[in-house]
């Protein structure tokens, strides 16, 4: 008998019984800290093809990965637990999966589903669908709860109104509103995640969305605003407060870019993951996101190491000339200061708080002290 999983995916599938199912599919579970995290197919060359979703990033998980992979090609079989998925012939989600895959003659694609954090509000599920011939096909983001329609209300408005020519950025395939389910599909990227300190690209892509003919001041920003709003609680920092009225150039804004959202083909940068997207938003911060979380989350370095590495980043020559770009030259203390504000304010990120609320905390000494 199988044991019952934690969690909320199999809520996107109508409820079938097996008798009157017209498919059932199984999938082998993968658990991290006791939680589904990845959800396989049975078959090796496939589960071995539905590893390009996890983005590994530690030292101990690529090896994991590496290993539990080499052992798929070998034709060896993890003995892990499996778990059936009757498919009913009128399910609205089962039938978007089909129809995006392309796969015809009334059967349903062989997917790998990759678990959202359990802890994370709004947990979303990303499917890697396969064609016929077991080919990679598509990708599928999906959720049930409010929140996660809320979020990937976003990102598809997102994707649908950002600029055509932006580079980086996935293109919609199909969507999905039913009474279960909330969904979108994009094209499936290869590729993999690029290495930590790999910004030379970074510095051309995010140059790319700044929006170089367009001021804007910091307090008519949406994410200033919010910045503002959960300051009645925690104030901000003088040199924060100030900020207000200075003058930048518009830039989207992914709002979570970080290197396992992230994949690299042919020199080829594609963001992935856009909930947290702004068509509008303050210059720098994504850069200070790709640099600093690896450094909280992977690397998990020591203050005296977060806060000398943001300072390198703040005078490195990429950045430098891309802080003249955007408008943002002299007041880039300040606006890395507000990026840890909003992440110790807004985000309040599951993982690595805090850290992050020690940096601001080193960052308003260091740099302001005279300030406040």
């Amino acid at each position: 008998m199988t044991a019952p999983l934690a969690g909320d995916w199999q809520e996107l599938f109508a409820p079938c019984a097996p008798d009157r199912a017209r498919a059932t599919i199984e999938l082998n579970v993968v658990r991290r800290d006791g939680q589904p995290f990845l959800l396989l197919p049975t078959q090796a060359r496939l589960a071995s093809r539905s590893l390009a979703l996890y983005p590994a990033q530690t030292t101990k998980a690529r090896a994991a990965k590496l290993l539990f992979n080499f052992a798929l090609r070998l034709g060896l079989k993890p003995r892990l637990e499996k778990i059936p998925l009757p498919l009913a012939d009128d399910d609205p989600f089962a039938r978007f999966l089909a129809e995006t895959a392309k796969v015809t003659g009334g059967i349903f694609p062989r997917f790998a589903i990759l678990a959202g954090n359990p802890r994370a509000e709004g947990r979303r599920f990303v499917f890697l669908l396969f064609d016929a011939g077991g080919r990679p096909a598509a990708v599928v983001k999906a959720g049930s709860s409010g929140a996660a329609r809320r979020m990937l209300t976003h990102e598809e408005h997102f994707l649908q109104t950002a600029p055509p020519q932006a580079r980086g950025l996935p293109k919609l395939r199909a969507t999905l509103n039913s009474p279960r389910a909330q969904a979108f599909a994009l094209d499936f990227f290869g590729g993999h995640p690029p290495r930590l300190d790999d910004t030379g690209p970074l510095a051309e892509l995010l140059t790319s969305w700044v929006a170089a003919g367009r001021l804007v001041a910091i307090k008519d920003l949406d994410a200033w605003q919010r910045l503002v709003a959960a300051a009645a609680d925690r104030p901000l920092p003088g040199p924060v407060r100030a900020l207000a009225d200075t003058q930048v150039h518009a830039t989207l804004a992914h709002g979570d870019c970080a290197p396992w959202n992230v994949k690299v083909a042919h020199g080829k940068w594609t963001l992935l993951d856009w909930e947290r997207s702004e068509l509008a938003g303050v210059p720098g911060w994504d850069w200070f996101h790709f640099v600093m979380q690896p450094a909280v989350l992977v690397r998990r370095e020591a203050m005296p190491g977060l806060l000398t590495r943001f300072e390198r980043l703040l005078a490195g020559e990429d950045f430098v000339r891309y802080a003249r770009h955007a408008g943002m030259a002299g007041s880039e203390r300040a606006l890395a200061l507000a990026y840890l504000c909003y992440r110790t304010r807004i985000t309040r990120q599951t993982e690595g708080l805090e850290a992050l609320v020690a940096l601001e905390h080193a960052a308003t000494e260091r740099w302001f002290s005279a300030t406040g």
